[in-house]
């Protein structure tokens, strides 16, 4: 199973963490894997090389994090609150079809 955790801080996607496997079909053809990595790995890199954001991320198999850092422009902080808000909705669409296949956990930081 996928286990993504969106982190958010004053009700606001900060960051994200996804591991894990979906096991939906055999390894290089799993739909689920491919939707859920295509869309986290797309929103980085319009973090990174659109809105120009120094996120701090790790890619490693079976993992992706990202954090937002602390500061940012204003309309950094627009920017990466759409690209952050889509992925997530995103993720919840395939959560509604492919249910066993992946979990979706918010954490408020204190």
């Amino acid at each position: 199973m996928i286990k993504v955790v969106i982190l958010k801080k004053d009700g606001n996607i900060n960051g994200f963490k996804v591991t894990g496997h979906a096991d939906f079909g055999k390894h290089g053809k799993d739909i689920v894997c491919s939707a859920v990595s295509m869309l986290t790995q797309t929103t980085l890199i319009g973090l990174l090389k659109v809105a120009e954001i120094q996120a701090v991320y790790e890619i490693s198999e079976g993992l992706l994090q990202c954090m937002l850092p602390e500061k940012l422009s204003d309309l950094q902080k627009i920017q990466s609150h759409v690209l952050l808000e889509t992925m997530y909705e995103g993720l919840k669409n395939i959560k509604e079809n492919y249910t066993k296949h992946i979990e979706i956990v918010e954490k408020e930081e204190v």
